[in-house]
């Protein structure tokens, strides 16, 4: 029997919730905040945040909310500003993000970009770090704060995990003069000032011209990027995350005549990028397969123009998968749509306008999340030591078996993300995704011991023969099955089967171990049923008379080899004819015959061949209507052995008596017609003068 156990984690699916507990509390435009914990959106107060567009919330690992910032202002979790909380260089109509510190628990950057409205964004892109052990662990802003990295960048602003699984890259793009795609590293020392550098041939021009969005897919290896002011363009920006170089660019859409692109937002598992519309008097929501040769052909309007006059606005994924759709209505609405099935195709994803309510009216902006965890390793682990059954391919999978370019090493010299093992013994497996260190998890592998026999009663037996058996084992078993060879079976270790039909027969026993692997007793049983002779024997002559003798002969089928007769319970041959003189008028005559076949296996048949009544025949109705029909009950007699025949009526007296079988009742009593009905009658016979039997019956009297 074959087996395949499968050890698979899904750690795309697991992993990303305990990441992004950050992200359970949203906050963001006027004083709005959501809480995930739920798994749906929940509303909560207490936000006194104002922005138009920029907003970033982070949390801890349980989901409690550490701080926020709109860029310009950061707060605590109690919603008062930071001591040093004031002042920051952002602006609310641009964009900001909080990065984790690497190797720095507790520690945080604000990162955030000026908005073209402030003088073309003289400030550019600045960084303030926040330290939450300040304060009373409610968290400041530390004497590094506003630190320019670029005073000639657009709003673009974004981050990806660093290939060496450990720091972050935060990514802009410049304008003219020094209009290139540009990365920061950020490690535990801080974040290095001179960026990584590429020329994508995009010409960011001075002026509305460079804001836009920036949204890496799940695994940071592609950039979406709009340009909502430069034909309404979506660039899609290969990434290399261990040099922090852009390595190639496409363009998937351009339209600024029939609606400009601007929010933008990845399905989870990065197979669907979606973006709204913006500039157009009712927006829409539009779709793309990021799976698709030809990705810029897959574009697919998946929402309705807007309901209301206004832009779409901001996409952002929660926790629960769904993406969530901001607006900039005139009037403000107090609502935020919802894309409730982002991986599904095209109308099957599920866009519905007003998803969710809100308490106040919303902006353009909702909180991104760097999520810096999302494909980082998570402790690697083969699953417990195993037993396995004889004869069973088991298959290792470790927990991260799924992750993008991961890389493996097992012990047997293979590098698939599985292992296939049918021997106990130690194995072990080494990963590696793009430049994270090796880590290495072990795993051992026995074999399933477990023994099972039996005990057996007697194997041959005649038809129909009763076998006993008994299972054994020093282990635990789950499930005994004993197969009886006719095609039945019996699932308990004691078992008792009756075979009816003779035959050799095979039993085998199986069992299910505690670690549910068949095993089986590798000896087995031969169980021979042996047919049964049929006694039969016949009778000459076949009226039987005293004094007259009688033959019995055996008729019996089957191959006898020993014959018993008996004749009232006494022997009286062992050949297979046996002859006998009934002597005794009064003796009932019982014949029995026991046969044995060559197998020992016997039968018996028993016969009475004669009874006393046998001599005397009385009838049991007749007729004294005064016909010649039947108008006398009498007896016959064959052997004249009558001595005195009795009538009786109902209630006990004596109706008519005679002293022999010539004489007969004619139906009068006391010189009367008797009634018709039933009358007892009683005979005694006499044999040479002995009185010897006594027999009784009823007649019916009819008329």
């Amino acid at each position: 029997m074959k087996l395949t156990i499968l050890f698979i984690y899904f750690l795309v699916s697991a992993l990303p919730v305990l990441a992004q507990n950050q992200h359970m509390n949203w906050i963001f435009s006027n004083g709005n905040r959501l809480n995930f914990s739920s798994g749906n959106p929940v509303q909560a107060g207490g936000s006194v945040m104002v922005t138009r567009e920029s907003c970033a919330s982070i949390s801890d690992a349980n989901g409690n909310l550490l701080f926020y910032t709109n860029g310009i202002d950061a707060w605590s979790a109690n919603h008062t500003t930071m001591p040093n909380g004031s002042g920051l260089m952002g602006h609310e109509s641009s964009q900001c993000m909080i990065i984790p510190k690497p190797g720095n628990p507790g520690k945080y950057y604000i990162v955030a970009t000026d908005a073209i409205e402030n003088n073309g964004g003289m400030n550019g892109i600045t960084y303030s770090e926040v330290d939450m052990s300040l304060n009373g662990g409610n968290g400041d802003i530390t004497t590094l704060k506003n630190v320019q990295l670029n005073v000639f960048t657009g709003e673009w602003i974004t981050a990806v995990r660093h290939a060496n699984c450990v720091d972050t890259w935060i990514i802009t793009h410049g304008e003219d003069p020094t209009s290139v795609f540009l990365a920061y590293q950020v490690s535990a020392s801080g974040i290095n000032p001179t960026p990584v550098s590429t020329n994508l041939g995009i010409s960011i021009q001075t002026n509305a011209m460079r804001a836009g969005i920036m949204r890496p897919n799940p695994d940071g290896t592609k950039i979406a990027m709009s340009q909502p002011n430069n034909e309404g363009r979506i660039d899609l920006i290969n990434f290399d995350k261990a040099t922090g170089i852009a390595t190639g660019i496409s363009t998937i859409y351009s339209g600024l005549t029939s609606g400009m692109a601007y929010g933008l937002e990845f399905s989870r598992s990065g197979n669907r990028l979606y973006s709204s519309e913006f500039g157009n008097a009712n927006g829409s929501v539009f779709q793309f397969d990021m799976t698709a040769q030809n990705i810029a052909a897959t574009r697919i309007q998946i929402s309705p123009p807007l309901s209301f006059p206004g832009e779409v606005g901001q996409l952002q994924i929660a926790p629960n998968d769904q993406i969530y759709v901001s607006y900039n209505a005139w009037p403000a609405k107090d609502f935020i749509g919802i894309i409730t099935n982002p991986e599904l195709s095209g109308l099957a994803c599920g866009f519905v306008e007003n998803g969710v309510t809100l308490f106040n009216p919303t902006m353009l902006g909702l909180p991104w999340y760097y999520n810096p965890d999302y494909l980082l390793p998570s402790p690697l682990e083969l699953g417990p030591d195993l037993t396995i059954c004889s004869e069973t391919t088991t298959t290792l999978s470790n927990s991260l078996s799924n992750v993008p370019g991961a890389t493996y090493l097992w012990s047997d010299g293979s590098t698939g993300s599985t292992l296939q093992v049918s021997e106990p013994g130690t194995y072990w497996v080494q990963y590696q995704i793009e430049s994270c260190l090796t880590t290495t998890d072990t795993i051992t592998i026995a074999a399933d011991s477990t023994q099972i026999g039996h005990l057996v009663g007697d194997t041959s037996g005649c038809a129909p023969f009763t076998i006993q058996l008994t299972g054994t084992s020093a282990s635990n078993i789950n499930q005994w099955i004993w197969d009886m060879g006719n095609g039945n079976s019996i699932h308990s270790q004691n078992a008792e089967y009756n075979y009816r039909t003779p035959g050799i027969y095979t039993i085998s026993l199986k069992a299910i171990s505690a670690n549910n692997c068949l095993v089986e007793d590798s000896v087995l049983i031969l169980a021979e049923v042996f047919p049964v002779p049929t006694a039969d024997f016949s009778i000459q002559p076949t009226k039987i008379e005293p004094y007259v003798p009688i033959l019995f002969t055996d008729q019996s089928t089957g191959i006898i080899t020993a014959w018993s007769w008996q004749i009232n319970d006494q022997q009286v041959s062992t050949s297979p004819q046996c002859t006998y003189t009934m002597v005794d008028y009064f003796q009932p005559l019982i014949v029995s015959l026991n046969v044995t076949n060559s197998d020992g296996c016997s039968d018996e048949k028993k016969v009475t061949v004669f009874k006393p009544e046998d001599l005397i025949y009385v009838p049991n109705t007749f007729t004294p209507d005064g016909d010649e029909f039947n108008p006398v009950f009498k007896p016959i007699d064959y052997l004249g052995l009558v001595k005195e025949f009795t009538i009786y009526n109902r209630w006990g007296e004596l109706v008519w008596s005679g002293t022999s079988a010539m004489d007969g009742w004619d139906g009068t009593f006391n010189g009367n017609k008797a009634l018709p009905g039933v009358y007892s009658w009683m005979i005694t016979l006499e044999n040479n003068g002995i009185l010897s039997k006594q027999i009784h019956g009823h007649v019916t009297l009819v008329r």
